[in-house]
């Protein structure tokens, strides 16, 4: 890892530059919004993003209260508690995921005439960026740095706010109009991550302020999370790939 320049949040935005941009050239990611894409592909990822992501969104409110817990037993209390009071924000958002994966499948069968069930979907083991995913958090939280678990949500909420907008317009461009019902939880997101990144990077700032001694800690789970949601977005786009040509055959 690269030595830092400057200070605070400052060298961690320095040092998170170049597995951002990784990020955004990941085969899975710059992939969704390629002039190639189309409509069948683009609809099963969504199924398959919906219904996955259950699996990564459901423990986050656990997640988060938990880092906070240990934080606050390690002496970060002002951030152990700022944690613990937000988890609460990150509440049930697995359902929307749920009703959108619900709402993609059924629209699905009424254009497609295939008869799939959301069942098939939510009932799927988690994949290798599922796995990678949800172990990053379980390490964080476990280890000697719960405070990691900051980074790993500055980098995803921001996700959201950085790549939401330009998905929606991809799915308004190639998808019917019934289909558009099922992005409830990426639609939400983007106008809720604005708001959780800017309180995230908050106290980023004010954690690095205090203890610059963390910042090699934060980088490498910020590193990991974008690393492993790249893995998790490129689980879906190949298995909408795969599932599209067989149901062409």
């Amino acid at each position: 890892m690269e030595a830092l320049s400057g200070n605070g949040i400052e060298a961690y935005e320095q040092q998170l530059s170049a597995a951002r941009s990784a990020f955004g050239a990941h085969p899975g990611v710059s992939g969704l919004f390629s002039a190639e894409m189309n409509a069948r592909v683009l609809h099963l990822f969504l199924i398959h993003f919906s219904a996955l992501g259950v699996h990564m969104t459901e423990p986050v409110e656990n997640w988060i209260r938990t880092a906070g817990e240990r934080c606050d037993a390690l002496g970060y209390h002002d951030l152990g508690r700022a944690l613990q009071a937000h988890a609460k924000s990150e509440a049930d958002h697995h359902r929307l995921m749920i009703e959108d994966t619900r709402r993609l499948v059924a629209h699905w069968n009424s254009c497609y005439g295939d008869v799939f069930t959301p069942e098939r979907f939510l009932e799927m083991p988690g994949t290798p960026g599922v796995i990678r995913y949800r172990k990053l958090h379980q390490d964080i939280i476990g280890g000697n740095a719960p405070y990691a678990q900051l980074a790993i949500e500055y980098e995803i909420e921001n996700l959201s706010v950085s790549y939401g907008p330009s998905l929606i317009r991809q799915c308004m461009t190639l998808l019917p109009q019934g289909a558009l019902s099922g992005l409830s939880f990426l639609q939400e997101h983007v106008e809720l991550d604005v708001g959780h990144t800017q309180f995230n990077r908050k106290q980023l700032g004010e954690l690095l302020s205090a203890h610059p001694e963390a910042t090699m800690d934060l980088v490498a789970a910020g590193e990991g999370a974008l690393a492993a949601y790249a893995d998790f977005v490129d689980d879906c786009l190949r298995m909408a790939v795969s599932l599209s040509e067989t149901s062409l055959s």
